[in-house]
């Protein structure tokens, strides 16, 4: 799992939903949670919502989901500035940043299933993480929206979780999570909704939008191109020779491929995918290191190390495990697939690499 898909996970959580329950019922919190995910998804809404992170710039939210794919999303912080609107008319996504008159569109069948997840996809994302990875608890009833709801706290298991604390107030009716408090590393988010409409009359034109004459206008599918390569054409793409794992002791190389990336972040990335007995064991990522790339960019739970003789970090949480550092101009980073290596053999596997010339 790279860093645009965790990305993608976490900013998925802005709602979460399912199908209707009865309100009488009394459920255990993993009973709830359970619930939650095998039920059927909400009809047509409306919402309104904020969402805080460390209590700093908040973000307003304006949703409309009419219950076939399609989505309208307008936001904004508290100043009426940073306002955005995302359109999904089923077929493609149009993303429109007002202020900066700025549009990306996707029409790619691949990009649209991480774009503007279902409620139900959004669910399953986050509640098959916490129920096996958190000690979930009750922690009574609220009203939230002028609903009534179930309020659950949720600890991880594990003090390295990728998903720290969490405490969800779930709808009594529909399982829908209208609030939410979490912690990722040091970082608080807060997600509240403050007005909920189910099967609202949406008007048809809302599901349009019209983009400026004048705006500057990216389609997200000519941002990169992928293809499979050999060992000679990594080399080229990189722009120089670099270092790789060999295989043996069972590792084997099992795709090459060379990562075109234009606009957002010019540069070429070459990703090897390795197995071990057969089984997938780590993806490797070189790439130039930009001149201007940002020392201070963390993840949670990183811990300093030392590969190769270099200073580089390495992050153990569930869901990503990530070995990263500089050398010679590049910049290396080992996504680890198989759970049961340490860092340790991370690190003496690090001193086996050979250089792909």
């Amino acid at each position: 799992m790279n860093k645009i898909k965790i990305a993608l996970l976490l900013a998925g959580v802005t709602i979460i939903a399912a199908g209707c329950a009865d309100e009488s019922s009394n459920y255990s919190p993993e009973q709830m949670i359970n619930h939650a995910i095998a039920e059927e998804e909400l009809p047509a809404y409306y919402a309104e919502s904020t969402s805080t992170i460390d209590g700093e710039e908040t973000v307003f939210m304006k949703e409309w989901r009419n219950g076939d794919g399609r989505i309208r999303v307008e936001a904004e912080n508290e100043a009426g500035e940073d306002r955005s609107i995302a359109v999904n008319d089923g077929t493609s996504v149009t993303t429109y940043q007002i202020d900066e008159n700025q549009a990306t569109v996707i029409d790619d069948e691949e990009l649209l299933e991480f774009n503007q997840p279902s409620p139900k996809e959004q669910a399953n994302m986050l509640l098959d993480v916490i129920k096996d990875s958190h000690e979930i608890s009750s922690d009574g009833e609220d009203e939230v929206a002028g609903r009534d709801t179930y309020h659950l706290v949720a600890e991880p298991n594990d003090e390295n979780s990728l998903f720290g604390k969490m405490e969800l107030w779930i709808d009594k009716k529909n399982w829908m999570v209208l609030k939410m408090i979490s912690w990722t590393g040091d970082q608080k988010t807060e997600l509240v909704y403050t007005k909920l409409e189910l099967d609202p009359d949406i008007p048809e034109d809302t599901f349009t939008l019209e983009i400026p004459d004048d705006a500057e206008v990216t389609n997200l599918d000519d941002l990169a191109d992928t293809e499979e390569i050999t060992m000679e054409d990594a080399v080229e793409g990189v722009g120089k020779p670099f270092y790789y794992f060999p295989e043996g002791e069972g590792m084997e190389i099992s795709t090459i491929e060379k990562f075109d990336m234009e606009g957002i972040a010019d540069r070429t990335e070459v990703n090897i995918e390795y197995t071990k007995d057969d089984m997938p064991y780590a993806t490797l990522a070189v790439f130039k290191s930009p001149e201007d790339l940002d020392e201070d960019l963390t993840m949670p739970n990183q811990e300093e190390v030392t590969v190769r003789g270099l200073e580089g970090t390495f992050t153990d949480t569930d869901g990503l495990r990530l070995l990263h550092w500089l050398e010679d101009g590049l910049t290396y980073s080992m996504i680890v697939i198989d759970p049961n290596v340490e860092l340790e053999e991370l690190q003496q596997l690090a001193e086996q690499m050979v250089l792909a010339e």
